[in-house]
């Protein structure tokens, strides 16, 4: 039976709740072609911030330190920042607005709905700045 996803969906209250928060680590993106059963697939599992099927293979969101020992090819060095408000996944505008603020001022970012959180990973050395921006953009709400 399906239900309602919970979170919340009005727009102004989720800028404005959002606590935007820097994870400590370096990410990258991979991809690798083949099963589940892969065995580099298998060893990244357990540290993949996201695993995403497509027709061309696997998209994995990692550790930049798992991709060099697994030796996987990878690109797009971030950062992962939570915006630690619980939207709900039915919520309608709230990543668009944060990912439209963020290209207003030409910054690229890749944003990925959780079930409880959203996150944005943002390029290596960019992260502050953005931190920066979102939170002002919380207190414009207020």
């Amino acid at each position: 039976m399906a239900v309602r996803a919970p979170g919340g969906t009005d727009l102004p209250t989720l800028l404005k709740s959002m606590s935007p928060t820097l994870h400590p680590s370096t990410f990258v993106w991979a991809t690798l072609e083949g099963d589940l059963q892969h065995p580099k697939i298998q060893q990244a599992l357990p540290h993949a911030e996201l695993l995403f099927r497509e027709a061309e293979g696997y998209t994995l969101i990692l550790p930049e330190a798992v991709a060099q020992v697994l030796d996987l090819d990878h690109t797009f060095r971030c950062r992962k920042i939570t915006l630690n408000v619980h939207s709900s996944l039915e919520a309608s505008g709230f990543i668009a607005a944060v990912a439209t603020r963020l290209a207003g001022m030409e910054m690229g970012c890749n944003c990925v709905a959780g079930y409880y959180h959203d996150h944005v990973f943002v390029p290596v050395g960019k992260e502050e700045f953005v931190l920066q921006k979102l939170r002002a953009m919380a207190l414009e709400q207020q």
